[in-house]
């Protein structure tokens, strides 16, 4: 189902299935409502409730933070509707203290909010085999119904959900009305001067401010600190009492501004919002556009968007997505099929599932999910014999169970670690007192030199000076400061698609009437010099090789990940090493005839050979805590895949010319590691191209 954010399309799901319970009388839990997050659920939940309560149902809420003695409440006593999280839904069902079997018996719909976001990612892939397992308990074809505002290809969407089901797919899409958007796009010089213009734009407002890191979110909090704007900060590392606290303080103000990262970005309600404004860009159309949303919800009110661009890049990027966004092009999201990571992860569940299954009873509970619709029983039984020798998995009797070195990867702390399937950094906890301030990564904070002085950072959006310190526990104890340094969060490096830099490239080579509309004085400026550093340069349909006189630049507009292969490619070809970024590749060494040689050379490269090849060597940390259940092939793989973009690289080099010459790069026939080419086309013949 498709619709504007606060287009209705949660009361146009739920009200049927409310009718239905009345009307088939199921025993409870008849519905779930699932989300990515739990303060999208906190949102929801009074809203739900209320609709639920008119006809004489009710809504319980399950996550993290729900209380146990509820949680015994609801076992002794359930509602009809539960909302949750798939992590949440793991817990229940690999917990001995909930019989799901009982629980869910009548359970026949399922509603999936901001479907988007699951689709295309690791927990999309845990949710698909949750909802199998779930049919498996019933022994019923329970109803799928997703949600969203933006997504490119709903089809294929449709396809990634309806997994065993026999249901037949219906797309709601109703026609949308013309977009009334007021967008404006200004390149300032520094951080200060896109304060300056923040809190100008913020005063007497309710704004939301996003930025695309954490970091940036603590440098964007501490600048407009004095600007007479009240400012709250949000993400990921900020303690979630000071989260709720600023969702709450700021639906309440009316001179309130909160900085963000994405956590702002699915629809929890803040109450009235008047503006959106944007730090530099963010990394895709679909994102843009799930902002945007958040405003021109009043009568006669229109969605709004203001950029600060900081540097020449985020002014391309911006002018990009807006380019996109009006023509109403958005992201397809490509699910993935051959989730070997993942199924490892419902291996071991299962196995507490159960309490111990057979190797060959595996395959039929979760079998049907798209995400593992490629996988074949060979490369099953070879995951689970690697598990095994690697000591994650025990077998006797002809029953799985958890393995003495599975229960130190993943059986620490009541099985938390098996519950989430994405991974991150080890974390600590900064208190103040009993008070929880927010996250630091450890590594940051092993990295400082105490004998230099103390540790001062900022976080949640204050000064902070770090006194003891207890590893053992993963917590800093703080006391405030004056000063303090942003802290870094490591994470991978942010990659661009190829559609969104070619459009960017779009922008340097023609203009577009409606920037006049768009464009600030200082970005008109900005953006007429930028086309005219490339004037005479660039031209469509190619990607030329520019010597300057420190070395030579290769100008691909490919994005990250293509570029990234290409790299490798290219150091392959001629032993020097190129640097990727998303719109070129660079090299220090080589000249202009040696870089077109190397660049003519890739065509000659067996290019799924270099991605496995290079993927390892690229890797920082891990890109899933189950890589090591993986067989070594299948590790490659995920590595390749998660980093780099094969099939990017094929159409890209197919695509291209150099010198009057176009390369000739077939597309590629087979998989990684042995493994089919991923599912093309959906159920109903409407697939990416």
């Amino acid at each position: 189902m498709l619709a504007p954010t606060a287009g209705g399309k949660t009361e146009a799901a739920i009200f049927p299935i409310l009718s239905r319970i009345l009307t088939e009388n199921p025993r409870p839990v008849a519905a779930l409502y699932v989300c990515p997050i739990r303060a999208l659920l906190n949102s929801q939940e009074e809203r739900l409730q209320s609709y639920a309560r008119m006809v004489g149902l009710e809504v319980f809420k399950w996550h993290g933070d729900v209380s146990d003695s509820r949680k015994q409440r609801f076992r002794a006593s359930p509602a009809h509707v539960l909302m949750t999280t798939p992590e949440s839904l793991e817990v229940m069902m690999i917990s001995a203290r909930t019989d799901t079997r009982e629980l869910f018996q009548d359970l026949s719909a399922v509603l999936i909010d901001e479907v988007h976001a699951f689709a295309g990612d690791d927990r999309g892939a845990h949710l698909a085999a949750l909802l199998e397992r779930l049919s498996q308990l019933c022994n019923r074809d329970i109803q799928r119904i997703g949600l969203s505002a933006t997504v490119g290809n709903p089809h294929v969407i449709g396809e990634w959900l309806q997994g065993s089901s026999q249901r037949s797919f219906l797309l709601v899409d109703p026609p949308k009305p013309l977009a009334k958007r007021d967008l404006r796009i200004d390149f300032c010089a520094d951080l200060g001067a896109a304060a300056l213009g923040i809190s100008q734009l913020a005063r007497h407002k309710k704004s939301l401010v996003f930025v695309e890191s954490r970091s940036k979110a603590e440098q964007v909090a501490h600048a407009l600190s004095g600007s007479g704007v009240e400012v709250f900060i949000h993400h990921s590392s900020v303690s979630r009492t000071d989260r709720t606290l600023a969702e709450e303080q700021f639906a309440c103000g009316q001179n309130t501004a909160i900085v963000c990262t994405a956590t702002m970005e699915l629809g929890i309600d803040v109450g009235d919002l008047d503006q959106v404004i944007q730090v530099d860009a963010p990394g895709s159309v679909a994102s843009f556009l799930q902002r945007l949303g958040r405003t021109g919800r009043r009568e006669n009110a229109r969605a709004n968007c203001t950029f600060f661009c900081l540097s020449p890049e985020s002014l391309l990027q911006s002018m990009a997505i807006v380019r996109l966004a009006e023509r109403g092009w958005v992201e397809e999201v490509r699910p993935a099929s051959q989730a070997l990571h993942v199924l490892a992860h419902q291996v071991i569940a299962l196995t507490l599932q159960e309490g111990g299954i057979s190797r060959h009873r595996l395959f039929g509970w979760v079998n049907a999910a798209f995400p593992f619709s490629s996988v074949r029983s060979e490369h099953l039984q070879e995951l689970v014999d690697t598990m095994v020798a690697r000591e994650i998995l025990y077998e006797a009797d002809g029953l799985l169970s958890l393995g003495a070195r599975g229960e130190k990867l993943y059986g620490k702390r009541s099985f938390f670690e098996l519950y989430a399937v994405f991974t991150a950094p080890s974390i600590m906890r900064v208190q103040h007192g009993k008070e929880d301030v927010g996250y630091l990564q450890a590594m940051f904070v092993a990295m400082h030199d105490f004998t230099e002085g103390p540790l001062c950072i900022r976080l949640s959006g204050r000064a902070w000076e770090v006194g003891q310190i207890d590893w053992s526990r993963g917590i800093l104890h703080v006391r405030p400061a004056e000063h303090g340094r942003v802290p870094s969060w490591l994470g991978q490096p942010g990659a661009l698609s190829t559609h969104l830099c070619q459009a960017m490239m779009e922008v340097l080579l023609s203009s577009d009437d409606r920037e006049g509309r768009w464009l600030t004085r200082a970005s008109v400026l900005e953006v007429t010099e930028l086309r005219e550093c490339y004037r005479g340069l660039l031209e469509a349909g190619t990607a030329p090789l520019e010597e300057r006189p420190d070395g030579i630049v290769w100008h691909t507009f490919a994005g990250g990940g293509v570029n990234r292969l290409l790299a490798v490619g290219l150091e392959r070809s001629c032993g020097k090493k190129w640097t990727a970024g998303n719109l070129s590749l660079r090299c220090k060494d080589a000249v202009l005839t040696a870089a077109r040689a190397a660049v003519e050379a890739l065509a000659g490269h067996d290019w799924e050979q270099v991605a496995t090849g290079a993927a390892r060597g690229m890797a920082r940390g891990t890109v899933s805590k189950f890589q090591p259940c993986l067989p070594a092939d299948a590790e490659n793989r995920l590595l390749a895949e998660r980093l780099l973009d094969l099939p990017g690289t094929l159409r890209f080099l197919g695509g291209i010319q150099i010198g009057g010459a176009r390369l000739s790069v077939g597309p590629s026939e087979t998989g990684l590691a042995g493994f089919p080419p991923p599912a093309r086309g959906g159920r109903w013949g409407e697939g990416p191209s």
